[in-house]
């Protein structure tokens, strides 16, 4: 059996989840197996269109209109359940963006760059921190193929909810910033390997005890901008390396035969549960997440 329902995504952390009636075309969804929990992808929806699987083929138009978690029947009589399915594919780590915003304390109506645009993930994320009351993201990314992936991702989620508010560009993003002169930022957001050299061309156009925040994979990245940023109006106020354990519980049935002097005290059929780390790896490391605040006519050691 294939269920029909709505999936919590990487998003889900900042705002309420917006729900929609029925599915409809160009949505994508999760189908969900009853029985056995697999999921598979589907979309974007179009009526004729179809999802192979190894249980049979799923016919769009059998999803289009109905409810999520509405039930889908197969013709070999597997039922499946529909999630609606708001995420893109991503780069940088769900845990990573969910707290980058949070570090650059955003809020509806902020103006926020972004430097590193890659396929859009985080920028969904800036967009939906600051969309409202004229909240803009202005993204820049070096590669023009990385530009448009990101920019189909943003059309397509949520139903186009947020295209309004980003605005892609290609190129050097200090050097585009100088021709475009825009207004002030209240956040910057660096996904870059090397961001000393961007961050003395982005300073004025980021208001002043505001903050721009890095992501950078290794601790000597980190000691190499803290050592540059040593001569600029800015100072390290946070550096921090996120750990997100997820843990996988769910009840389960005891199956085995249970030794005969056994049976009177349990049941063949217990219910038993199942809780434990998902895919964890004790020895992982994933990136350090560095937040400056610039502090222009401010002395360090006030």
């Amino acid at each position: 059996m294939w269920a029909v329902h709505r999936k919590k995504t990487w998003l889900q952390a900042f705002q309420t989840m917006r729900y929609f009636t029925t599915f409809q075309e160009g949505d994508f969804c999760m189908l969900r197996q009853v029985r056995s929990n697999k999921k598979i992808f589907a979309g974007p929806l179009c009526p004729g269109g179809q999802r192979g699987t190894k249980e049979g083929v799923i016919s769009h138009d059998c999803i289009i209109g109905k409810k999520p978690r509405s039930l889908i029947k197969l013709h070999n009589g597997i039922h499946m359940s529909s999630t609606y399915l708001d995420s893109v594919p991503r780069s940088i780590q769900k845990m990573h963006a969910v707290l980058l915003v949070q570090l650059l304390d955003l809020e509806p109506g902020h103006r926020v760059l972004e430097a590193g645009t890659g396929n859009g993930s985080l920028t969904l994320h800036l967009a939906r921190a600051v969309a409202g009351r004229d909240g803009k993201v202005d993204t820049f990314d070096l590669k023009s193929e990385h530009a448009r992936t990101a920019q189909r991702h943003v059309q397509r989620f949520s139903r186009g909810r947020y295209t309004s508010t980003v605005n892609f560009h290609v190129g050097s993003v200090g050097d585009a910033l100088m021709a475009l002169n825009p207004s002030e930022y209240d956040g910057i957001a660096l996904d870059m390997p090397e961001p000393s050299e961007q961050i003395p061309k982005l300073l004025p156009f980021l208001r002043n005890d505001r903050f721009i925040v890095c992501y950078l994979p290794n601790m000597t990245q980190v000691l190499a901008l803290g050592q540059f940023i040593e001569d600029l109006p800015l100072m390290m106020e946070d550096c921090l390396e996120v750990d997100w354990k997820e843990w996988e519980v769910r009840s389960t049935q005891i199956r085995s035969r249970l030794k005969e002097d056994e049976k009177q005290l349990t049941p063949a059929n217990a219910k038993a549960w199942i809780c434990r780390p998902i895919n964890f790896d004790v020895k992982g490391h994933t990136a350090f997440l560095v937040k400056l605040r610039k502090i222009d006519a401010v002395s360090k050691e006030e």
